[in-house]
């Protein structure tokens, strides 16, 4: 058996829109199989992976021998946090298959497939900045700035007066790390160091009547950000991934009789620098191209490729004809059966794969359910990315 896992999003993806993927499964030999689907993940720093979103892609069922592709997409919600370098705060994009162990039961054999991804937010040139002018006034020394919002590689000007201070010092203080809390241990994770801040820039004045000082805002300065994952899954339920920079400007005023020291904070935030829209031939902005943006086809031709002859009912099991009705032969075929019941509630899946669907030719499939259903769901896939899904009644005549 080999598997193989495409990325059709070159590495990378945004915040709010959809990862797409594409999985390649070759097997040699007809095959069953317990599950198979993909997940974004990541590692926290106990290096645990954490299931940040989860897809299907085949459920339980056997496969004839042959070839089978499957584009899949999953959504990059909203609360997803960034990719961060800096503090190996990575993602995985991870495709997973499922068997029964021969030898132990109880102990599945998983095969595994995995692609880096890098996540990146959406940055809007058109985002409104709202800035506003800093006063301070404290013990003799008087503090103003025009703005609290600054960009990478820009200078911060500070005006002042005082009054028998023999020196000022500014220092831009840079707080960052990572926000990782399992409700399971009761605290946040060991693993995460608490750490001091950062000086990211430090200027000093001995002219300390008036007058303003400058202090530039390095140009590798990170963007102030604040983000934190919560997962919706019942089963991750109390735990918290995320991560934060946070800056401040930390003013220190040294009094010429004594040691005393004035000393006080003014938060601040860094924004991004805006860039281009294209950078390194990545459209930062656009769309991948039309191979995945199209999954599902179900128009009125692909319906007419299949038509649904009879479906027979012998106590708990159903077993139902399909026609290939197409004028041509269909490859990596699927059908996933599961019986509807009350017209809401789906019964457990059983997946059926065929290498090759001859046109004209009929299959037959068995689907078992002690269930009392009303009707039989038929899910078709094929290589082609083309999906339908028919429902077919179930009345007492087949009985």
């Amino acid at each position: 058996m080999k598997l193989e896992l495409s990325d059709l999003n070159q590495g990378i993806c945004f915040i709010g829109e959809k990862l797409g993927i594409r999985a390649k499964y070759n097997f040699e030999e007809d095959s069953s199989i317990l599950w198979s689907g993909i997940r974004l993940i990541t590692s926290p720093p106990c290096l645990k992976e954490l299931q940040i979103a989860k897809e299907e892609i085949f459920s339980k069922g056997i496969f004839e021998a042959g070839e089978y592709t499957r584009d899949r997409e999953l959504l990059i919600k909203n609360n997803v946090v960034p990719t961060n370098k800096k503090r190996n705060l990575d993602y995985k994009i991870q495709m997973i298959l499922r068997q029964m162990n021969p030898i132990n039961p109880d102990d599945d054999l998983i095969i595994k497939r995995e692609h880096e991804i890098v996540i990146r937010e959406q940055d809007s040139p058109q985002k409104k900045i709202t800035q506003n002018p800093i006063a301070l006034s404290i013990s003799g020394l008087d503090i103003s700035l025009s703005k609290d919002i600054f960009r990478p590689g820009e200078t911060i000007k500070v005006n002042y007066k005082s009054h028998d201070l023999k020196q000022i010092e500014l220092r831009l203080l840079q707080k960052a790390n990572l926000v990782c809390y399992c409700e399971a241990y009761g605290h946040n994770c060991g693993k995460v160091e608490e750490l001091p801040p950062a000086i990211a820039g430090d200027v000093k004045t001995s002219n300390t009547d008036s007058g303003f000082i400058l202090l530039k805002v390095p140009d590798i300065a990170e963007p102030s950000h604040d983000y934190l994952w919560e997962p919706s899954e019942k089963e991750f339920w109390g735990f918290r991934y995320g991560d934060y920079t946070k800056y401040s400007l930390l003013i220190l005023g040294k009094q010429n009789v004594g040691r005393d020291v004035i000393k006080f904070e003014v938060p601040l935030t860094i924004i991004a620098k805006p860039f281009s829209e294209t950078k390194e031939g990545i459209d930062w902005f656009g769309r991948r191209s039309s191979e995945a943006s199209i999954l599902f086809d179900v128009s009125s031709k692909f319906q007419k490729r299949y038509k649904v002859l009879s479906v027979d009912s012998d106590l708990e099991k159903y077993r139902i004809k399909i026609k290939n009705t197409s004028n041509e032969d269909l490859y990596g075929v699927t059908i996933k059966l599961s019986g509807l019941q009350k017209g809401l509630f789906e019964t457990a899946p059983s997946l059926t794969g065929f290498n090759k669907w001859q046109k004209g030719e009929e299959k037959e499939i068995a689907y078992e359910t002690k269930q009392d259903i009303s009707a039989l769901v038929s899910v078709i896939e094929d290589n082609s990315q083309k999906s339908i899904r028919i429902q077919t009644q179930v009345s007492s005549d087949f009985f």
